[in-house]
């Protein structure tokens, strides 16, 4: 849900009893109007790209069901998994998170696109593919990245969103995308939600295959809704008693997860023996998990934490990003399109929660607070602007310290 117009509601008809209908209808408004949907791109199959434009190859694993006007895979769900290999093209010269899309004719120097597209045969073609990837790179770089993309994404949207936070952050390992059926369009929230739960049986199938390859672990990134998939899913594993692939996994990073903090406690419930690591990144500014917080008649979602007191009980570590600034008008993707975030992580291992040699974790021009809540760990960042006005007494004093 990128590069969105601002709106203003208009005045309200609704009688000032109804106050409660009032914000709700608003919330939902707003979410819709804010949240167009992404444009249909198509397969441009260049033979060469120009100098300068860089080329993310992305494994993919998809329930939608194929379709032949050029985008390949749809809304609608299919029957089983497809699997595939696609090569996204980066334009040079451009703001780090900005993904810049083609409309009619795309041109590899402004826009990203499709540069490649190739299916595979069986699922066993697909693990030769991925092993013989991960045996390209460096021991402690073989590591499997699977991203799963969130609510009013189509294919096309949500792979260029994959391929731009792999180029920009510069995460090693090979990237695997996960892409269940959603709608790609605001209005299909529910469609959204029941695609998320059919497609639980093949998000597993991937772990699996995923935990028999040739890696040392498998990190998870799951964005808004398919925090939901990621995390139904592992509690089945859990249940199953399917150890041999939950120990492949961690860390998992839930970006601006669409999950209820209940029931985020009930599924981390299942997972306590599990050793895995859940980082849950956080904004209270989070406009779109406020519309479907007060749709719910709720205060929060998990990513839109307002208290750290609220996950105390909960082994993992939150890090609030809101005071960062983003072009995104729903603030719903944070981290993957503010530059200043960008700066911050990129290069390090896992979002710098492990350090890579020849850096130091988090860093660059920020001030960050870490607070040991119980079982939870909250680190606080503030971009180096709010940190000083905050040591002047300015208006940065809103700052947490």
């Amino acid at each position: 849900m990128d590069d969105r117009r601002d709106i203003r509601p208009a005045p309200a008809a609704i009688p000032a009893p109804l106050t409660g209908l009032r914000a709700l209808l608003i919330a939902l408004g707003g979410l819709l109007a804010l949240s167009a949907c992404a444009p249909t791109v198509t397969i441009a199959g260049f033979a060469d790209l120009p100098p300068g434009v860089e080329l993310e190859d992305i494994l993919v694993v998809t329930s939608r069901k194929p379709v032949d006007n050029g985008a390949l895979f749809g809304r609608e769900r299919g029957s089983g998994l497809v699997y595939g290999s696609f090569g996204v093209s980066v334009p040079p010269d451009r703001e780090p998170g900005r993904i810049s899309w083609p409309r009619g004719t795309p041109d590899p120097m402004r826009h990203f696109t499709f540069a490649s597209a190739d299916t595979c045969a069986d699922e066993a073609e697909f693990v030769n593919r991925l092993n013989r990837r991960l045996s390209q790179l460096d021991e402690d770089e073989r590591i499997i990245v699977i991203f799963v993309h969130g609510y009013n994404e189509t294919f096309g949207s949500a792979l260029f969103r994959f391929a731009q936070m792999m180029h920009d952050f510069r995460i090693p390992g090979v990237p695997v995308h996960f892409s269940w059926a959603s709608a790609g369009d605001p209005r299909y929230y529910a469609y959204d939600l029941d695609s998320v739960f059919i497609a639980r049986d093949g998000f597993s199938d991937l772990l699996e295959l995923a935990a028999g390859a040739q890696a040392d672990r498998i990190m998870i990134i799951a964005h808004s809704m398919g925090s939901m998939l990621t995390m139904e899913t592992l509690r089945e594993l859990a249940v199953s008693e399917e150890d041999h692939v939950l120990s492949m996994i961690g860390p998992v990073a839930l970006m601006s997860p669409d999950v209820s903090i209940d029931v985020f406690r009930s599924q981390l419930g299942s997972l306590r023996d599990s050793g895995i690591d859940f980082v849950v990144f956080t904004s209270a500014r989070d406009r779109a998990l406020r519309a479907s917080a007060l749709l719910r008649g709720q205060t929060d979602r998990l990513g839109s934490l307002r208290s750290i007191e609220e996950v105390s009980d909960l082994r993992l570590t939150v890090i609030d990003v809101s005071g960062f600034a983003t072009s995104d008008p729903l603030r719903h993707s944070t981290l993957a399109m503010s530059p200043a975030l960008i700066a911050l992580f990129g290069g390090t291992r896992d979002f710098g929660l492990v350090e890579t040699p020849g850096t130091d974790g988090i860093r660059g021009p920020l001030s960050f607070t870490i607070n040991f809540v119980r079982q939870a760990t909250e680190i606080v960042l503030t971009p180096a602007a709010a940190a000083a006005d905050a040591i002047e007494g300015g208006p940065g004093r809103r700052a947490r310290q």
